[in-house]
């Protein structure tokens, strides 16, 4: 009689179990190391150091206050819209810089990816941690900016950790889309930043969406469908400077789970293309 050995399939996992999240807290240790080090680089080297986090913001929020308040007069009746111009860039750096150092964390790490292994997951979060540093910096300036324009917190402040969540969220998921793309396909890097500049025009940064809630008609809806991340930088706007809140709560739900959907696309994206990583890049 011949014994029977016992079969054993050795198959990857599936579904959400092949994205492993766990590792992360594992690896937390490395997540921070990733994201210490990536601020001592950015700053090490610059004559003024982090003074620029609050310097480019303020200078942008200036040339739109100009632009946009004297040129096209959004200004007329406001005198905080400055703030106002300042509060969408804070928005912004949380949005499209966090999409720019993820896109490029990869690419940037390629040496280590090819020779060491280590979860790759950790170097997007990374990246996200490390782009707060400039959320926070400019949110403090923000603050001791507030007293002067006569503008105080409200109730509505108590929903910013909300909107600072769903902007950070939507922009890990485009971020490690880009970042997976850029390592097989090097023009994203040329693509992707006039891709963000042409968005950061055509959102509500550096001018209020209730201004131009009128001109845009029948339009609107499709504008919200299309950029979800202006829904997301107006409510952002909105716990900070207060008073109306110029989107409808199903805009505010869609873009919730517009996020969470573009994180998953993300992840899973991220996932499928990793182990071809360290042969590619």
């Amino acid at each position: 009689m011949t014994e029977t050995k016992p079969l054993i399939l050795v198959r990857p996992p599936q579904g959400l179990a092949a994205l492993n999240l766990q590792e992360l807290t594992q690896y937390w240790e490395l997540v921070r190391t990733f994201a210490q080090r990536e601020i001592m680089l950015r700053y090490r080297q610059t004559a003024l150091g982090v003074i620029w986090v609050v310097l480019q913001p303020l200078l942008t929020a200036g040339i739109a206050s100009f632009v946009f308040g004297k040129v096209a007069g959004f200004s007329q009746g406001d005198p905080a819209f400055f703030l106002r111009a300042f509060s969408g860039q804070i928005a912004w750096t949380i949005f499209g810089l966090s999409i720019f150092k993820i896109s490029t964390c990869l690419v940037g790490n390629s040496a280590m990816l090819s020779k060491v292994f280590f979860p790759r997951l950790t170097l997007p979060i990374a990246s996200t941690l490390a782009a707060q540093i400039d959320t926070l910096v400019a949110f403090a300036a923000f603050v001791l900016l507030m007293p002067f324009f006569g503008v105080a917190p409200t109730l509505a402040t108590l929903t910013l950790p909300l909107w600072f969540a769903a902007l950070a969220t939507m922009a890990l998921g485009i971020g490690m889309m880009m970042a997976a793309l850029m390592v097989s396909y090097r023009d994203v890097q040329f693509i992707l930043p006039v891709w963000l500049n042409s968005l950061m025009v055509f959102s509500p940064v550096q001018w209020p969406l209730a201004k131009m809630a009128g001109k845009l008609g029948a339009l609107g809806t499709l504008y919200f469908l299309v950029n979800p991340a202006a829904i997301l930088i107006e409510g952002f706007r909105w716990s900070l400077m207060g008073g109306g809140l110029g989107i409808a709560p199903w805009q505010v739900a869609y873009a919730t789970v517009m996020s969470v959907v573009i994180l998953l696309l993300g992840l899973l994206i991220f996932r499928m293309q990793e182990r071809r990583f360290a042969d590619v890049i």
